[in-house]
């Protein structure tokens, strides 16, 4: 007997048409998506006989995901964002992936721009700088596709730096990732209010520490646009503040850590003034 799907996207609402048209059109057409909103202020768009509407009464994307979750019939859960479009046969891709596993695991797709079609996460060129920089998060390691760094930042997947089908991670991008419901974490680990940050990696942290492996198939597809840097004012102390949180959780460098922000705020501060002589020359 085929196992029920469902998806679970929280959203501030609108028109989701574009990612809710991805999956209805799939190989594999889920049996039920759940859209769960904070509160019935918001509303979607263009909604289908497999989509329903559910309300969370409190704001918070990781809260909405888990109370999704609890709603959710399905067998299989799909965590998915409300921007992303996934490609025909990406579903299908991953219940396989996930069927055909020996242990407990997490699967999740390899993740495209949606404006070029090229890999969202690229390395950058092998110079000496940028080797050193990845020295200063990383250590020897240096840049480790997949895999979180001592600093606590992300790297992510390139497929075309991997010659395998299917390869373990450390982390997972929470925009797209598949469970066996059995093995979904409800309680929720997000200890912030408002805008989540690093959220993704937490969850990764905490799957595994439950004995999830987390897993890539380069094969699936899904699309959606980069996100902007962070700015250099509130939303920058949020985005430390829960990379601090997280690194401690993980037990990694603080020290490191600390290093990265001071080249990221310098490297923004340059950016802004090259930008700026750019745009009065």
């Amino acid at each position: 007997m085929d196992k029920l799907l469902s998806v679970v996207i929280p959203s501030l609402g609108g028109n989701l048409s574009a990612t809710l048209e991805s999956l209805n059109s799939g190989t594999v057409v889920p049996n039920e998506i759940i859209i769960c909103l904070p509160n019935r202020k918001y509303s979607v768009d263009e909604l289908n006989k497999n989509i329903k509407v559910i309300y969370s009464n409190k704001h918070g994307q990781v809260f909405q995901w888990i109370h999704g979750f609890k709603e959710a019939k399905g067998d299989l859960v799909l965590q998915l964002d409300d921007d992303v479009v996934v490609s025909p046969n990406c579903v299908e891709l991953l219940i396989d992936t996930l069927n055909q596993s020996k242990k407990a695991i997490a699967v999740s797709p390899c993740w495209y721009n949606s404006d070029d079609k090229k890999p969202l996460h690229q390395r950058r060129l092998s110079s000496f700088l940028m080797l050193l920089y990845y020295w200063i998060i990383n250590g020897n390691k240096g840049y480790m596709s997949g895999e979180i760094s001592l600093s606590g930042t992300n790297f992510g997947v390139n497929p075309n730096d991997v010659n395998k089908k299917v390869i373990d991670v450390d982390w997972q991008p929470g925009g797209c990732v598949l469970h066996d419901k059995s093995n979904i974490i409800f309680n929720n680990y997000y200890p912030y209010k408002g805008k989540a940050f690093y959220e993704d990696l937490m969850h990764s942290f905490l799957l595994r520490e439950s004995n999830v492996g987390l897993v890539v198939n380069v094969k699936a597809i899904c699309m959606t646009h980069i996100n902007p840097r962070v700015g250099l004012g509130k939303e920058l102390f949020l985005d430390i503040r829960a990379r601090m949180y997280f690194v401690k959780m993980a037990n990694l460098s603080i020290s490191r850590m600390c290093i990265f922000y001071v080249i990221y705020i310098v490297r923004s501060i340059l950016f802004r003034i090259t930008h700026y002589r750019i745009s009065y020359t």
